[in-house]
């Protein structure tokens, strides 16, 4: 084996990994669990819900510009029939995301697997579907001139 000098020698030592450590088991029984889960699950489900909030809030500020600025597509009520299921939209959103942040939040709490949620695709679906009214709604106004 060669003899190793100078800097070579600490480089070794100082870089060698380290033994892991494990939990063992006491007389008293096995290690508890700690007490309170990691506060950065918390504060990503938080982030998480203000995403939602802020979806729901351009929603909500997309349905208020239908009403001011287009309130006749297509036909005189179009404005108003977008405007409306913009607003809800918005609404469905926020309360979609709230409901999701509690179920995440008592999942968490509890160390157990956070909850499926088909939240997210409906919320898509319902916005495609205002889309295509709003498309269609648009492609009116234009052939009528």
């Amino acid at each position: 084996m060669p003899r190793l000098v100078g800097r070579e020698r600490w480089s070794t030592h100082l870089f060698r990994p380290l033994p892991t450590l494990t939990a063992v088991s006491t007389p008293a029984g096995p290690p508890s669990p700690p007490r309170h889960p990691d506060y950065r699950f918390s504060l990503a489900n938080e982030r998480t819900l203000l995403a939602w909030l802020r979806t729901a809030l351009a929603l909500v500020a997309g349905g208020v510009a239908m009403t001011q600025f287009v309130p006749h597509l297509g036909f005189p009520a179009g404005g108003p029939v977008v405007s409306i299921g913009l607003l809800l939209a918005g609404l469905v959103t926020a309360l979609a995301g709230y409901r999701r942040y509690v179920r995440n939040e008592a999942a968490i709490a509890a160390d157990q697997p956070l909850p499926a949620s088909p939240a997210a695709a409906w919320v898509t679906g319902l916005v495609g579907l205002l889309v295509v009214a709003l498309l269609v709604l648009v492609v009116v106004q234009v052939l009528r001139g």
